[in-house]
């Protein structure tokens, strides 16, 4: 086992800790297994500690009587994301939400202004004949505008369906039909790297959507934002019932076909407020900003627990290296951010591009999105984090708008450690479906949870094959990992990225995390080409050094590292490693390019044009 380099030098005061004392319990295991274990106390507690309020207290916690695929939860329950958020504290003059756009402009709503704002736009959706169970999209960059569309949309008891802002025409078009979307929020334009992008006119031809556009002009046809906040009747929040429909989440699309997963006001609420609590250790004098996109889970994820537990939400709308990286500590500093959560692509990118220096006001590191390399994380912890900062890395997904892994400031960290998630029965199966312990297996977590995807939309026999299939009884994430009996877990990326050499099976962050050793390497991806001889062959694509030097290291690292038969077939040099925007490298992507095959939808990736350079190499390859 790896050294712990953080240990916590209070526990007890963090939220996790003061939680498990507030309900007579001193050791941390005993919490997650009681948890675990105890479900009806456990969820009553959380909902109880975190001042979440119910409009109607539910009568049963859950309810699995139609099979645990279909579990109900806080059942005859009425409660409602926003009224939690942002109405409940509609009184007060603290910040909700601080912003910052690439031109250095800023500006902040207190909660009370976002309780009107919020409130007068949801008064305008009722009077356009959106009501409980719609879906409405939101196509918008990282500005205020976003969130309060977010907030009306759930105050209505409409189903918000953030899209990522970087999408093109189809993969709008796509998500949008099979939602059945009528109207969409948009802006006319935006500027990002200091460009203009015209979003609105990604919309334009995609029948039966009506746009509710933000900005000075607006397309033919279209409704102003501003007009419909201006001229609302203030609406309070409706009363929802626990299992109603709150936010429609579509997956990338980098893995297949999108799905549309379903997440309800009362499970979304509770499990993400459980979060932003306990793993981020936030409370109501925090600043949070995750460096995502509404479109990606972590965009909600941190917006909504960091409201409902009365902290301020920043946003920044741009990017974060430009002009240079230097921008990237001002935004931090501006926005007096306090927890920073960002993706080991996001480190790995500012480590080989600047110098690096402590933050300021950062008191907690979140990351998600991916495996860590080892050499990366000790990089942020020592070099930005001043050997001071715990790393909370989690790791779930967008079909649990959650976590089912998370290391806290309450635990002594390893590099690239997670840890069991509270509550969510988070376990390792092998192919037989046996719990095992330090060996590579399937992450599952072994039972319902309150924020699992209540389906996948218009498509009950896909959530079934995707998630509950394998294991009966037993939700499948996708991931592959590796735990041990302290409750530590590592992640080896996808179980559908496995790499199968001579008949060996081993994840490709394994792989991964030596290679990005190597002095020289920025990035890498590891994938299994077709093999007469092996089955499969390695391949290694790396951006940095450029060099035989660098490809000699690379050889040698893996030779020493997972041995001698998964020596790469190729070693291959790309200007960037394509992935998306939140930072996931997409090695389905690289391995359909480099073989000449169709890559699908590749419009939410940041590097498209590395692709073709992928595909020419493989060309050159006979591939």
């Amino acid at each position: 086992m790896q050294k712990f380099v953080y240990i916590p030098p209070q526990p007890q005061k963090t939220n996790l800790m003061k939680f498990a004392i507030k309900n007579g319990i001193s050791d941390r295991k005993e919490l997650y297994d009681r948890a675990d274990s105890d479900p009806q106390w456990f969820w009553p507690a959380v909902i109880a500690d975190t001042g979440i309020e119910f409009f109607r207290p539910y009568e049963t916690l859950f309810d699995s009587s139609q099979g645990v695929p279909w579990t109900r939860w806080f059942v005859g329950g009425s409660v409602n994301i926003t009224y939690n958020c942002i109405e409940k504290r509609k009184k007060s003059r603290d910040t909700a939400l601080r912003y910052m756009d690439e031109s250095g402009q800023t500006s902040t709503l207190t909660y009370e202004e976002m309780d009107v704002k919020t409130g007068k736009l949801a008064g305008s959706l009722l009077k356009l004949g959106i009501t409980k169970g719609e879906r409405v999209g939101i196509y918008m960059p990282s500005i205020p505008e976003a969130v309060i569309a977010l907030y009306a949309i759930m105050r209505v008891g409409a189903v918000a369906v953030p899209m990522f802002s970087g999408y093109g025409r189809e993969a709008l078009k796509t998500r949008i039909n099979d939602a059945g979307i009528r109207f969409v929020f948009t802006t006319r334009t935006y500027t990002r790297r200091g460009k203009m992008v015209n979003m609105a006119e990604n919309l334009s031809g995609i029948d039966g959507i009506r746009l509710i556009v933000s900005g000075k002009d607006r397309p033919e046809g279209a409704l102003f934002f501003e007009d419909l906040v201006s001229s609302g009747d203030y609406l309070q929040s409706a009363m929802t019932d626990s299992e109603d429909p709150a936010i429609m989440l579509y997956t990338s699309g980098t893995t297949g076909t999108p799905k549309g997963t379903v997440h309800t006001h009362g499970g979304s609420i509770v499990n993400i407020t459980k979060e932003v609590k306990y793993y981020m250790d936030c409370t109501s004098e925090d600043t949070i900003y995750w460096i995502s996109d509404l479109g990606w889970m972590m965009g909600p994820w941190y917006i909504i627990g960091g409201n409902c537990l009365g902290a301020t939400v920043f946003l920044y709308n741009g990017s974060l290296d430009y002009p240079t990286w230097d921008r990237f500590w001002e935004a931090m500093k501006i926005g007096n951010v306090t927890i920073l959560g960002l993706s080991p692509t996001f480190v790995r990118s500012l480590r080989a591009r600047s110098s690096g220096k402590p933050l300021e006001t950062v008191r907690i590191f979140g990351s998600t999105g991916e495996p860590w390399d080892e050499e990366s994380w000790i990089w942020l912890f020592e070099k930005i984090g001043n050997s001071k900062i715990p790393i909370c890395n989690v790791s779930g997904g967008t079909d649990i708008i959650g976590c089912f892994l998370a290391s806290t400031p309450a635990i002594p960290l390893m590099p690239r450690c997670l840890y069991r998630g509270l509550g969510m029965r988070a376990s390792v199966f092998n192919e037989n479906g046996d719990r095992v312990f330090d060996e590579v297996g399937y992450l599952v977590a072994e039972g319902h949870t309150p924020s699992m995807t209540r389906g996948i939309w218009k498509k009950p026999e896909q959530y079934i094959s995707t998630y509950w299939m394998r294991f009966p009884g037993a939700w499948v994430q996708g991931d592959w990992a590796i735990m041990d009996r302290e409750g530590y877990f590592f992640l080896n990326g996808r179980a559908d990225d496995v790499l199968k050499i001579a008949g060996k099976r081993l994840g490709p962050g394994e792989v991964e995390n030596e290679v990005l050793t190597v002095e020289g390497v920025n990035e890498a991806a590891a994938v299994g080409i077709s093999d007469p001889v092996k089955g499969e062959s390695l391949a290694i694509f790396f951006s940095g050094e450029n060099s035989q030097k660098t490809v000699d290291g690379i050889m040698a690292a893996i030779e020493n590292g997972v041995g001698k038969p998964f020596l790469p077939g190729y070693v291959i040099w790309v200007p960037e490693i394509p992935k998306t925007r939140n930072g996931k490298i997409v090695r389905r992507v690289v391995k359909a390019a480099f073989l000449n095959t169709e890559t699908g939808d590749v419009s939410n990736l940041e590097s498209v044009e590395a692709l073709e350079y992928i595909r020419e190499v493989g060309k050159a390859y006979g591939k």
